[in-house]
C-alpha cells in the first residue's frame, strides 16, 4: 500500500470515524452508520451495527496498552512479544517511523520480523509531508484504536516520540501547547483506563548498546542509503522532507556528503546526538510519573542489554528476557485486561 499524503489520510480518518464516532463508544445506542456523502455500507457492515449495542460495554471500552521507554531498549521486542500473548495489533507512536522511506536510519521493524502482528502507521505517510502534528496523530491514532477494537483484539501503543504519547492519552487536549512537558503547574489527567509500562536502562549500559547500533546500521548499509537519498533529491525537495530531516544519521551525514566534516567524525556525532535523544526521552517518562503522576509500571532492561553486548547464547538472552521484561509485562497487563 502506497504512503498517504496528509489530505488523503485526513479524510481516510473522518471516513472511519463516521462508522464510530466517539460518543459511540461511550454510549449504548446504536451507532450510526456513514453518511450520505460517503460511501454506502456493506451488508457485513449492517450487521455489524445491529449487533454493536449488545458489545459496546465491554469489547468496545478504551483500554490501550502503551509501551513507552528510550531508543534501544527493546519496545518493538516487547510489542510484538505481548500482541501474541493477548490478541493484540501495534499502533506506532515513533514520529519518524510514521514516513515512508529511510527505513534503516527509522529503525522500522521489517515485515519479516513482526511474527505476523499488524502494526498500524509505520510508513504509512509520504516524506514530502511538514513535521506531523500532535493533534493530527491523536486523530488517525484513536481511529486506529477504534478499529483494533472493532475487530476484539488489543490495542498496544508503542513509541519513544512522547508528545504523540502525551497528546494521544491525555483527557483535554490543548493543540497549541508547545512542549507540555515544560509547563510548570500542568496536570493533565488520562482520557483512557491505560496500562502504561517504561522500558529503561542504566545510561552507561544503554549508550554502549546505542553505539554498536550505529555501528550496525552503518554495517547495513546506512551510508549507501542515505547517498542514494540525498543524491536523487533537489534542495527544494529536501527542503520539503521536514519530517524525515531528523531522522538518525541524516543530518550528520549531510555534512559527510557536503564534503564539510570526516565520515568517522560525522559517526560519532550520531552516536552522541542518539545519547542525548535517549536522555531526553527518559526524562520526559520521569515528568509523566513524578509530576503529573500518570500511573506508569517500570520495567529495567539494563540486564538483557547488557546480556547482548557480552555476546551470550540464545537460551542466555531468552531467560533474561523473560525473567525481566516479558514475564513481568504479561502479568501487568493480564491483570489490567482482567479488571
Amino acid at each position: 500500500m502506497a504512503p498517504l499524503c496528509m489530505s488523503t489520510m485526513r479524510t481516510h480518518v473522518e471516513t472511519v470515524t463516521n462508522l464510530v464516532t466517539r460518543d459511540d463508544i461511550t454510549r449504548t445506542s446504536r451507532p450510526r452508520v456513514h453518511s450520505s456523502n460517503t460511501l454506502s455500507p456493506s451488508p457485513s457492515e449492517f450487521i455489524l451495527h445491529s449487533l454493536l449495542p449488545n458489545f459496546i460495554p465491554s469489547m468496545l471500552t478504551i483500554k490501550p496498552v502503551v509501551i513507552m521507554g528510550a531508543t534501544g531498549t527493546s519496545k518493538t521486542k516487547l510489542s510484538i512479544d505481548v500482541s501474541k500473548a493477548i490478541g493484540g495489533e501495534v499502533i506506532n507512536a515513533d514520529k519518524m517511523q510514521m514516513y515512508s522511506g529511510l527505513d534503516i536510519a527509522t529503525n522500522k521493524v521489517g515485515l519479516n520480523n513482526r511474527c505476523g502482528i499488524p502494526h498500524h502507521l509505520i510508513g504509512a505517510i509520504s516524506a514530502i509531508n511538514d513535521d506531523i502534528s500532535v493533534s493530527f496523530f491523536r486523530s488517525i491514532a484513536t481511529t486506529t484504536t477504534k478499529s483494533i477494537l472493532m475487530r476484539g483484539r488489543v490495542p498496544v501503543l508503542v513509541g519513544g516520540s512522547n508528545s504523540l504519547i502525551h497528546g494521544f492519552l491525555v483527557d483535554h487536549f490543548d493543540p497549541s501547547l508547545v512542549d507540555p512537558f515544560a509547563i510548570s503547574r500542568y496536570q493533565p489527567g488520562l482520557r483512557f483506563h491505560s496500562c502504561l509500562l517504561w522500558l529503561h536502562a542504566h545510561e552507561f549500559v544503554l549508550n554502549e548498546y546505542l553505539n554498536r547500533r550505529v555501528d550496525d546500521m552503518v554495517d547495513a548499509g546506512l551510508v549507501e542509503k542515505l547517498k542514494e537519498y540525498f543524491d536523487t533529491m533537489s534542495t527544494g525537495k529536501l527542503a520539503g522532507h521536514t519530517g524525515l530531516a531528523r531522522a538518525i544519521g541524516v543530518p550528520e551525514l549531510r555534512e559527510y556528503f557536503a564534503g564539510r566534516k570526516r565520515l568517522c567524525d560525522c559517526i560519532d556525532e550520531m552516536k552522541t546526538n542518539t545519547h542525548a535523544l535517549a536522555k531526553a526521552q527518559t526524562e520526559k517518562i520521569r515528568h509523566m510519573a513524578n509530576v503529573w503522576g500518570w500511573p506508569i509500571f517500570s520495567l529495567d532492561t539494563t540486564n538483557t542489554i547488557h546480556v547482548h553486548l557480552t555476546g551470550s547464547n540464545h537460551t542466555t538472552k531468552a531467560i533474561s528476557w523473560e525473567n525481566y521484561v516479558s514475564g513481568p509485562a504479561l502479568s501487568v497487563i493480564n491483570e489490567f485486561l482482567d479488571r
